[in-house]
Order: structure tokens, then sequence, then C-alpha cells
């Protein structure tokens, strides 16, 4: 038996098997040719670089013609926090095929993301998922840098035309989620973001959509947040003494699950009970949203299917000669509990 090292080559795992270094690289992937490799022999070749701690070398098997076996994931620097639960799913589909991801970070820029993009083909991945290109006033920017892109698959629609993508159909989430709280309240609000960037737009939309069907297309009633550095419960104290009271609402949808329990809190500190007298509805389902109380009604993603459907989508690109655009639309669903 070798003693073990830092680097372990192919050398190391032929001698510990008794075989030639070429029998190894054919059973490892990190040659090719015509060598026959009986299967009790990969077996022991198989066993001997699991034992020793041998790790392939990147370059010698993209030199050889085979795939890196790497992913590049593009996502920005400062996302929400139920997008590492995408990435999550994004890591273990991806393990569970066989590959591994490369990270590109980058905030409000569509050249530092092509920067990373360039970086990914300079270490030669076979693909890359773009978590991050909905930047406002960078349209143009990102048709230009990324037109000509190869196997690559966005998350969210984009404005290119003739990509594959995973769109997660927010409009139809919130259109649900208004509906539902419309069947027993009047005056329903809701709390957005700054609708320039689309994933609001579309809860804009969904929202409008589900007063229009009942009837109340005139009823609206709208919260759009400021810029302003402020703390969540600053922020949502305000929203309950400048929109909740004075329009006298008795149902609310905030832009997601934290700024929602910050809601609950400033009402239940008035003495107003919910859901009794406001329902308060938030989105992400993240994991707290179910053991505060009263327990948050709330919208699931589905961020294991994003992250499924994305690998799914990137490998198929691999299998093809000629790649077609394809979108795969997931739709997330309403979780009810007691705060509606």
């Amino acid at each position: 038996m070798i003693a073990r090292k830092q680097h372990v080559t192919l050398s190391d795992v032929a001698r510990e098997v008794g075989v030639s270094r070429a029998l190894v690289g054919k059973v490892l992937g990190s040659c090719s040719g015509n060598i026959r490799v009986s299967a009790e022999t990969a077996r022991m070749i198989r066993e001997a670089a699991q034992r020793l701690h041998y790790q392939p070398n990147l370059s010698a098997r993209v030199l050889s013609g085979q795939r890196s076996g790497l992913i590049g994931v593009l996502i920005d620097a400062q996302p929400p926090p139920v997008t590492f639960r995408t990435l999550a799913y994004i890591d273990q589909y991806a393990t569970e095929n066989g590959y591994r991801l490369l990270i590109g970070e980058a905030h409000d820029s569509i050249d530092s993301l092509y920067r990373h993009y360039t970086n990914f083909m300079q270490y030669n991945v076979d693909g890359v998922i773009c978590m991050a290109h909905d930047y406002p006033g960078q349209e143009v920017k990102l048709r230009e840098l990324f037109r000509n892109a190869e196997n690559i698959v966005f998350v969210e629609k984009t404005i290119l035309e003739n990509v594959c993508c995973v769109e997660v159909d927010r409009v139809a989430a919130v259109e649900a989620l208004t509906s539902l709280l419309l069947e027993t309240r009047k005056r329903v609000g809701i709390v957005l973001e700054n609708p320039v960037y689309r994933s609001v737009r579309q809860r804009q939309e969904g929202y409008h959509r589900a007063l229009a069907r009942a009837g109340r297309e005139n009823e609206a009633l709208t919260c759009y947040l400021s810029d302003e550095v402020a703390s969540p419960d600053e922020q949502m104290g305000r929203v309950v003494e400048e929109f909740i009271l004075p329009e006298r609402l008795d149902a609310v949808i905030a832009p997601n699950d934290l700024a929602a329990s910050h809601i609950v809190r400033n009402l239940l500190r008035r003495g107003i009970r919910i859901p009794e007298e406001v329902a308060v509805a938030g989105y992400d389902n993240d994991p707290f949203s179910e053991s505060i109380y009263p327990s948050l009604t709330t919208i699931d993603d589905r961020n294991e299917e994003i992250g499924r459907h994305a690998v799914e989508l990137l490998l198929e690109l691999f299998s093809v000669k000629e790649p077609a655009s394809r979108t795969i639309r997931v739709t997330p669903c309403v979780v009810r509990r007691e705060s509606s």
C-alpha cells in the first residue's frame, strides 16, 4: 500500500492495482482509446482510486476530448435568501448527474456577469445556468453579450430569443392568493417593491387579474416600498400606519415572509387581531413562516422543481447536436396557514 499524498496520480493508482497507467486512465476517464478492461479490473481500479482519494485532472480530461464535469452558475451577489434554496437544488441535481458547480457572483452588472461567463469558458465548463439577468436598463447589454452563448439555461424568463429557460409564473400564483383572500375579504391590498423588476411586475399583474376576475378592478390598493435604508420593522411599521390602517384593509399581501412577519408584529402591537381583523400573507415560504404564531399564509416558488428543471434542460442541451429553445414553466403554489 502506498502512503496517501497530496496529489495522487494515475500512476499511483496503477501501482496500487498492478496494471498499466493507460488502463487506469481508460477506466477513470482521463484518456480514450480501444483498451479493453474487464469488469473485475475496472472495479479494482475504481476502489483503489477511491481509497487513495484520487481526483481527476480536469485539463487532461478536456485535452482528451471529454467533458470537464463542471457547470457554471451565474448568480446575483445580493439575492433574496430564497435564491439560495434554488441554488442548493441545482447543486443536488448536478451532483446526482456527476457534475460539480463553479459559482460566479455579480451585482447589478451584466458586464460583470459576462466576465464570469468568459472565465467559465476558460475553465472549459460544459454549460452554464444563469440565475441573474433581470437588471433594469441593461437589456441591450444582455442581448449584445449573451446572444451567442451556447449551452446556457436561464432561470426566469429573459428578453433573449431562442434560449432555454425555466420560467416562474408568479402572475398565476399571486392571482390565486388574491382570489383566495377576496372570497372572504372586502379590502385586499398588496405591498410591492420597485416595479422596475420583472418579478415585481408579475406579482402586480396577478393581483390586478384577480380583482378583475372578481369584478373589483377599481378596488386596487397598492403600496410601493421606497428604496430608503430602514430596518424591516421600521419599514413595515410605516406600512401599517400609512397604508393598512388609513385604507382600512382587512387583508394584505406582503413582498416576502420577513416583511409579513413584521406587519403581523406591528398589527399585534396595536391590538389588531390576525386573521380576524386583518389577514396577512407573505411570499417565499421561508422555514420560519410555519413556526411563528400565527403561522403565515404564503407562496412557495417550488424551488426544487426550478433547480431540477434547470439541470435537466442543460443536460438536454449536451445531448443534442442542434439545440432548440425550450421553456419550462413552474407555477408557485399557495400555502394557506393561520394568518388568513
